[in-house]
């Protein structure tokens, strides 16, 4: 930071320079004394504004020069070396390099390392501080009102304010255009504005004395700007005061882009919502591919005709067939869904049709099938290719003559379903091998719908994984975490062999894992991806990514706290004894924190 001092060139005396105004003269009530009669008036002022010392005769017959140069009445804006003469004394006008925080153990003092712990803190956060934090500033500044704002290509926007009440228009726009053409931290008073003959309505209605404002960075990116002023009735800023704020320029930038990312996610969320999900039952799409098929689908949905899904593994058939019920004249009565091959052979049949007491052995009371219970609404039989072929033939029955017969029954059972089959399998191909009934092919291939798999999706895996991501954050109590757009190139590059279902499984271990909110290429957990983090083993369940996420996150937590439980707990927002419950399944032991500790302090 520059500290601005007068050298005296024949005495060599450095004079501070600090404060909105330093006086220069003969008396002894000046700041800066020079030759004279001790009884004269100041001779000049140095003026702080808009973040530099400027020199003003106060005399016509002042004698000042800058380099040479008469001033005469005008104020005049200094720079480092400039040569300043006045009257018969000769000054050097120095901008001094303050040692930067880090070079050395006298650099950092209490407010920056506090900083420091807070700006790290909050990185890990998920909780918007911005309110707060603007009001805890203008309380410790003194400010009558403060303002944080974002700028971005939309322009510039609130994020707080300081009294929350505080109108808009009471702060002004021109001093913030002031920081941004310097690029730092200005301070300005009523006096510039008014000599500067600027329009500053905002600051004179409201009788506004001084502003300080300061420009927040992301590395050289500025992304917003941190405002403060105090009113006429008040003491108005002074230098250490922009000091000061410029110590707390790091931290309203973590603010500011935490408040973006915040932003970002919730406008995800919004997209999601009011997109196209409503419109398609809960399916996230924004591809042309599947426009294509939910336009089919929905104008096959109101038809009574039986439909066949058909696409890959994990590409949603069970979705698709909830949607066109959920859009039929059948959406206010049953759907059910079965899979065909993952029921046995042996009960397949009485799953579907039901079965009459002691129609087997175990078979103690009567029992309704799935195609009884759904009377009157839809029945999707996912996998209908693996249905054994002596249920074929039952299963025609049933759409040819809408009836059924419990297994050990003979009673003739009507039924009115509407049948949705699914499968991954080239149907046409079973039946030229005698593995699918050519009939029950033709009835079931009246209507056909075919969904795209996810590789041929474009952007839909970066929405889908955003959607997931909000979900499991959720589900699993984390903060809302953000996908980069290294991670969101991944996800495009990625073949995506288990389609939506393998999507969803890699979403979900990384919510778990991921130790930052917003999630790197490196950090997604693609099958047969170890875990991220020294010493990890592969995580092969759910129930291990869970466990080895708890397991971190204790584990730092614990290490921030030097093994203090009770302080984790809270910071944690858990039970105490919750906590110590889950360390000893975990096998974490506070003591290994409170050596590390002792070690590291000898």
């Amino acid at each position: 930071m520059p500290s601005p001092v007068l050298v005296d060139s024949q005495t060599a005396a450095a004079h501070a320079l600090s404060g909105r105004i330093v006086t220069v003269g003969t008396s002894g009530d000046c700041h800066i004394r020079i030759p004279g009669k001790k009884s004269s008036p100041p001779v000049a002022h140095l003026i702080f504004a808009q973040g530099a010392y400027s020199v003003q005769a106060l005399t016509a017959d002042s004698r000042i020069h800058v380099n040479g140069k008469s001033v005469g009445r005008r104020r005049q804006r200094l720079t480092h070396g400039d040569t300043v003469t006045i009257g018969d004394s000769e000054f050097a006008y120095r901008e001094q390099d303050r040692e930067s925080p880090g070079e050395g153990p006298a650099a950092r003092g209490p407010v920056q390392d506090l900083i420091s712990v807070v700006v790290s803190l909050l990185k890990n956060s998920g909780e918007d501080v911005s309110e707060r934090l603007v009001a805890s500033v203008s309380r410790l500044l003194k400010c009558d009102a403060a303002r944080l704002v974002a700028e971005d290509s939309a322009g510039r926007h609130t994020i707080a304010r300081y009294p929350e009440s505080a109108a808009l228009e009471r702060f002004s726009g021109r001093a913030i255009d002031w920081a941004q053409q310097s690029d730092k931290t200005v301070l300005v008073h009523n006096d510039d504005w008014r000599e500067s003959q600027e329009s500053m309505s905002s600051l004179e209605k409201n009788l506004v004395a001084s502003v300080l404002c300061a420009p927040l960075k992301d590395d050289a990116r500025v992304v917003g700007y941190l405002y403060l002023d105090r009113l006429q009735s008040s003491e108005p800023f002074a230098e250490e005061d922009r000091v000061f704020c410029d110590t707390l320029t790091p931290l309203f930038s973590t603010i500011l882009s935490m408040s973006a990312q915040h932003r970002r996610q919730r406008d995800t969320i919004a997209r999601l919502q009011e997109s196209r999900i409503p419109a398609a039952g809960g399916m996230v799409y924004e591809s042309d591919e599947m426009a294509r098929v939910l336009s089919l689908a929905e104008r096959l949905a109101p038809t009574d005709s039986p439909v066949l899904i058909l696409g890959e593994t994990g590409t949603g058939k069970e979705l698709m067939a909830r949607y066109i019920h959920e859009n039929s004249s059948r959406a206010d009565n049953a759907f059910r869904a079965v899979n065909c091959g993952a029921i046995p052979e042996a009960l397949i049949e009485s799953e579907l049709f039901g079965h009459e007491k002691g129609a087997f052995t175990g078979a103690t009371h009567r029992k309704k099938g799935l195609f009884e219970s759904a009377n009157g609404g839809s029945v999707l039989l996912d996998e209908v290719g693996e249905l054994p072929v002596q249920l074929q033939v039952k299963l025609l029955r049933v759409l040819q003559e809408s009836e059924i017969t419990r297994v050990g029954g003979t009673e003739v059972i009507p039924v009115d379903i509407r049948i949705l089959a699914a499968t991954n399998r080239n149907l046409e191909a079973d039946v030229s091998a005698g593995r699918f009934r050519q009939d029950l092919f033709f009835r079931l291939n009246v209507l056909t719908v075919t969904l795209p798999p996810l590789r041929e999706r474009g952007r839909d895996a970066a929405l889908l994984a955003e959607y997931f991501l909000k979900r499991y954050c959720e589900q699993f109590g984390l903060p809302l975490k953000e996908l980069s757009a290294e991670a969101r190139k991944a996800l495009f590059s990625h073949a995506w062999p288990g389609n939506i279902r393998e999507l969803e499984n890699v979403i979900q271990k990384t919510a778990l894992l991921s130790s930052s909110n917003k999630i790197a290429a490196h950090e997604l957990q693609f099958p047969g991806r170890a875990l991220f983090g020294r010493g990890s083993q592969a995580v092969t369940t759910l129930k291990d990514a869970r466990a080895e996420a708890e397991k971190t996150i204790i584990t730092r937590t614990l290490a921030k706290t030097q093994g203090n439980i009770s302080l984790a707990a809270k910071i944690l927002d858990i039970d105490r004894k919750w906590l110590m419950k889950k360390m000893d399944e975990l096998g974490v032991q506070a003591g290994d924190f409170r050596e590390e500790s002792r070690e590291s302090s000898d």
